[in-house]
């Protein structure tokens, strides 16, 4: 569950920074603390930003992501996106499909930044995914909810797929008003996974509470 979500802003030398904190409550789950840098693909030696995750209290995580814009649109190379690493599509409507890109964070291969930019339409879109095969439920499934803090709208919560590194966790919002504020259209959020499909994951979670697991991302 998304308990709260804060957006901030920063200029520095000329570059937009963009920061992203949301509040996760897992129960009895616990998340590792972890810091993953964001390089520049095109130039490894560019750190671009990081998402660091820090447990706070039993079951009660901050993730926070820091992220140069103004960077992250000049490069040419991002890796073009279709969806989450379980194959779904990504559960954000109104924004358009050959928009998606992804970076990775720090060296993984599965968990990665999103973003989602239309100039055009003043909407941009910032997410992430954070892997973590402990969440597998053996099909391809997703368990996400709404959330709406500080007039932050957003979606988040686990995916999970039937290979390695296709289970984790993910968070989507709506940036857009690092554009032009808070009248800048809206996007929407909406998960299409079937109610059977969600009962495994479900049980997946609900035996992680009760074992009250450590989980890493990675």
């Amino acid at each position: 569950m998304i308990r709260g979500a804060e957006l901030t802003t920063q200029t520095q030398q000329g570059n937009l920074f963009v920061g992203l904190k949301t509040h996760l409550d897992s129960n009895s789950i616990q998340i590792m603390n972890v810091q993953l840098p964001i390089y520049n693909p095109d130039s490894p030696l560019e750190i671009l930003g990081v998402l660091q995750v820090n447990s706070v209290a039993p079951g009660m995580t901050d993730v926070d992501l820091l992220v140069n814009f103004t960077r992250v649109t000049q490069i040419p190379s991002l890796k073009a996106e279709r969806g989450l690493p379980n194959g779904t599509f990504f559960p954000v409507m109104g924004t358009k499909t050959d928009n998606w890109y992804s970076i990775p964070l720090s060296d993984s291969r599965i968990s990665k930044l999103y973003l989602n930019v239309d100039l055009a339409a003043s909407k941009v879109v910032l997410g992430y995914a954070l892997g973590t095969d402990a969440v597998s439920a053996g099909i391809i499934a997703n368990l996400f909810t709404g959330f709406n803090s500080n007039g932050i709208t957003g979606y988040g919560g686990l995916y999970s797929g039937v290979q390695p590194g296709q289970s984790g966790f993910a968070i989507f919002a709506d940036v857009s008003a690092i554009l032009n504020g808070p009248t800048t259209p809206k996007v929407f959020f909406a998960d299409s996974t079937s109610e059977s499909s969600k009962r495994p994951l479900q049980k997946r979670l609900w035996d992680l509470n009760a074992k009250k697991t450590w989980i890493r991302v990675r």
